[in-house]
């Protein structure tokens, strides 16, 4: 699942790229998608909207649109966003061909060249479309079909984010806050670094990469952690997240920039998926084991489990 720098670094591609455009139409090719509100209500509400901003809140894709418009989109497993220069035609005739192919695959998208008509496999599974007034086309791509995009009025945004922890770049997440929240929790560290209410957009990735950047083994009960690896871990959660920005994200799966470009984070990583391989700060081997059913990675040498 894309994580907050994954969602972040999309986001700022996204700023630097559709704000001002207006969005002409909306195609929505596999209505569950939408989450909030009703389908055709959906499309009559962004049709004709103005991109005023992008903004991320923890996992989070926040698009804003004119008249106090609001699009959330969240990824979930294998959503990406890809931004198409003007020219790609959509071709929907499968719909009417294969409905069973249809409803896996979705649209196809074709580009008329000298050399010929191109198709890029990128573009399918594309699960939501917006057109844009210069003939760009923002598409929302999903195999897995487990993202979802709502439209909601911008006051409305609260209500629709409840429950999220603060942001890790924010005051709010402060030493003082994290201290508080781990104090009655007896859960393993790592588990609880996953809990939305706790930070927002901290997943699998960099829970492991922040726990080995303060040298905390993943099952320790979080209210065991003394107050030092408490500061350590703080520090942690922010560099590990930082580096996985200015890296583009980590991409070892499905996840792609708004550009189709994979993330370079994963040559950055120090324990993810790094099992079998020497510790860089003491040459213990990576292991791997399973935290909340979650697949986990740590250095025995430098993570030990000091309590139970």
């Amino acid at each position: 699942m894309p994580e907050l720098p994954e969602v972040e670094y999309t986001a700022r591609q996204l700023r630097a790229s559709i704000v001002g455009a207006t969005i002409r139409e909306a195609h929505v090719f596999w209505e569950r998608i939408i989450a909030h509100p009703l389908p055709e209500d959906f499309r009559a509400q962004v049709t004709g909207r103005l991109i005023e901003g992008v903004r991320r809140r923890g996992k989070y894709l926040l698009i804003d649109l004119n008249h106090n418009g609001l699009l959330i989109i969240h990824r979930r497993m294998t959503g990406n966003f890809l931004l198409m220069s003007e020219g790609w035609q959509l071709d929907t005739s499968l719909r009417e061909r294969d409905a069973s192919a249809w409803s896996t695959k979705g649209p196809t998208f074709s580009l008329a060249t000298a050399e010929g008509v191109i198709h890029d496999s990128e573009m399918d599974y594309c699960r939501v479309s917006l057109v844009l007034e210069d003939g760009r086309n923002l598409l929302f791509t999903d195999p897995r079909k487990f993202g979802r995009v709502s439209y909601w009025e911008r006051e409305c945004e609260e209500e629709a984010l409840a429950g999220l922890g603060p942001e890790p770049f924010s005051e709010a997440f402060s030493i003082e806050g994290l201290t508080e929240s781990l104090a009655h929790k007896r859960s393993p560290i790592k588990q609880v670094l996953l809990d939305q209410t706790v930070i927002a957009g901290v997943g699998n990735i960099y829970a492991d990469e922040a726990l080995f950047y303060a040298s905390i083994h993943p099952r320790r009960p979080a209210n065991s952690l003394t107050s030092g690896e408490i500061a350590k871990l703080h520090e942690g959660v922010i560099a590990v997240l930082t580096k996985g920005i200015e890296h583009g994200g980590t991409s070892f799966s499905s996840y792609r920039d708004l550009w189709g470009e994979a993330g370079d984070n994963y040559n950055h990583v120090h324990v993810y998926k790094q099992t079998g391989k020497p510790c860089v700060r003491c040459g213990t081997l990576i292991e791997r084991t399973i935290v909340a059913q979650r697949s986990t990675h740590f250095c025995p040498g430098c993570q030990s489990l000091t309590l139970e």
